[in-house]
């Protein structure tokens, strides 16, 4: 019933009753939660979308085999046979595959280390004395093309390396030189390479791989044109 002013029986102030005032107050606590989660969670889509129209990040760890290639080594200005023992270590690798190349073709940044050995007949003043050994620790980053299958669980690829490399050799013991605890060679290499990815979801995969690998590595009285065989192992995340 509406008194003469037309306002209602309350009065000319109105208060909602209680159920309808926990009614608005439940959604604008409803509000209040879940604008911001809107726009946060609309904010992670919009830069997963943008991650995925960027590309393919992958970050990569791998232990190493190395298995080189016997021949001859120059020594205090002679040719004689060598051999180099085999080897292992661990590597890492980053790579970028863009959406605007369908991720297909990718560059990869990769750097490795691993041991080895050498031995070769002693050469000094035109005589062949005892045999000649140097442990060998072996250096590598290269930037790496990749040409790779982009989609399924089984992912091939091969590509081509190019870079540079660094030999130590470690405690050598070789007549006719004035031999140092580490004497290192710096040189240019590069290398051809094959493997798979096998995904084990979405952002992690296992991978295997084979590289052929050059480089020639110039020491005092002593040289060498390195050739080996890598095979790799390893894990990987995708981003």
């Amino acid at each position: 019933m509406e008194g003469p002013s037309g306002n209602s029986p309350e009065g000319p102030f109105f208060f909602p009753p209680p159920n309808l005032r926990e009614t608005v107050g439940f959604v604008s606590l409803v509000r209040l939660i879940t604008l911001p989660s809107a726009l946060l969670c609309s904010l992670c889509v919009t830069d997963v979308a943008v991650a995925a129209e960027f590309g393919d990040v992958e970050l990569s760890a791998y232990a190493l085999g190395s298995w080189p290639r016997d021949l001859e080594i120059f020594n205090q200005e002679m040719m004689v046979p060598a051999s180099i023992r085999d080897g292992f270590g661990a590597g890492l690798k980053i790579g970028l595959f863009p959406a605007a190349l369908r991720r297909m073709m990718g560059l990869e940044i990769d750097s490795n280390i691993h041991g080895g050995a050498i031995s070769f007949p002693n050469v000094a003043n035109g005589r062949h004395n005892e045999t000649g050994r140097s442990d060998l620790l072996v250096s590598n980053t290269t930037f790496n093309l990749v040409l790779r299958y982009p989609s399924g669980t089984v992912r091939p690829y091969i590509g081509i390396g190019l870079g540079w490399s660094r030999g130590t050799l470690l405690n050598p013991n070789i007549a006719g030189r004035d031999d140092k605890d580490f004497d290192t060679a710096h040189a240019l290499a590069h290398q051809f390479l094959g493997g798979a990815q096998i995904l084990l979801n979405p952002k992690v995969f296992l991978f295997g791989e084979y590289r052929y690998f050059l480089s020639n590595y110039h020491w005092e009285g002593l040289s060498i044109d390195f050739r080996t065989h890598y095979g790799l192992v390893g894990v990987g995340l995708r981003f």
